[in-house]
């Protein structure tokens, strides 16, 4: 395969940021994909953000590690009249041409993995979450044969990995008073308006962080060093901000394609 494209509603920023977008469950089309913590997703509609939403994300955020992967989708066809019509803006957006080797190569590095462009699979039987030996990658590279005039194609990333994020403003400042100053350093605020707020890791003190926790200056057992001390921080909050279908979770594309 030389070419691959995506669907997407036309945003000018696009053509100058290059990010596509890793999405969570919450936002997926399927409604039998990994789906979310609805009751926590109902209750925040109905009654708005309140103090206590990342002591009950938590609970959901280490769900079967589901809330730490994103998808990023695309397709073998740039024609068809549904697709259009269900991530095109109803046929008033645009698709996205890549070359496919270019595409696999890039996000193979940045990554860390081989082949993270992989085919989606269409069958009518559907995996359970709960079925034993069935894992995220399973679930979210099987849809059921509905789908099956999409031809899809997914890059599952960590959301951790992503370059940036935007948040609700209200979500974000509840940040600052669930967690320690310590590791809301981690981030990097590099744009905001009234309704949102974009951030970024702040390598230097992610780097700085890990060092400090190296010195034996923490007394957390960091999920007993499955990960380095950032990367479990940065996947319970991501975790956590992932539920809500608001966060948008951007990885940057290189700007000389």
């Amino acid at each position: 395969m030389k070419k691959i494209y995506k669907y997407m509603p036309y945003r000018r920023e696009f053509f100058s940021n290059f990010c596509l977008r890793a999405s969570q469950r919450g936002v997926l089309n399927d409604p039998f994909e990994l789906s979310p913590a609805q009751d926590l997703i109902d209750k925040v509609l109905r009654d708005g953000l309140g103090k206590d939403f990342f002591e009950q994300a938590e609970q959901f955020s280490s769900d079967a590690n589901f809330n730490e992967v994103g998808v990023i989708s695309f397709t073998e066809n740039y024609n068809n009249l549904l697709m259009w019509s269900h991530y095109a803006n109803e046929h008033k957006g645009i698709v996205i041409e890549f070359d496919y080797e270019k595409l696999g190569y890039y996000f193979n590095y940045k990554l860390s993995m081989s082949d993270t462009i992989e085919r989606v699979l269409y069958n009518r039987e559907r995996y359970s979450p709960l079925e034993k030996g069935v894992c995220v990658k399973d679930l979210l590279l099987t849809k059921s044969d509905d789908w099956i005039y999409e031809k899809e194609h997914r890059i599952l990333p960590k959301l951790r990995d992503a370059d940036s994020v935007r948040v609700d403003r209200v979500l974000f400042e509840q940040l600052h008073d669930f967690y320690d100053n310590l590791y809301i350093q981690l981030f990097r605020v590099i744009s905001e308006n009234d309704k949102f707020i974009t951030f970024q890791v702040n390598l230097d003190e992610y780097e700085r962080f890990d060092n400090q926790e190296r010195d034996g200056n923490s007394t957390d057992d960091n999920e007993e060093m499955k990960f380095s001390p950032s990367e479990t921080i940065l996947n319970e909050i991501y975790g956590s901000l992932a539920v809500m279908p608001s966060s948008v979770f951007l990885f940057q594309l290189p700007v000389d394609w």
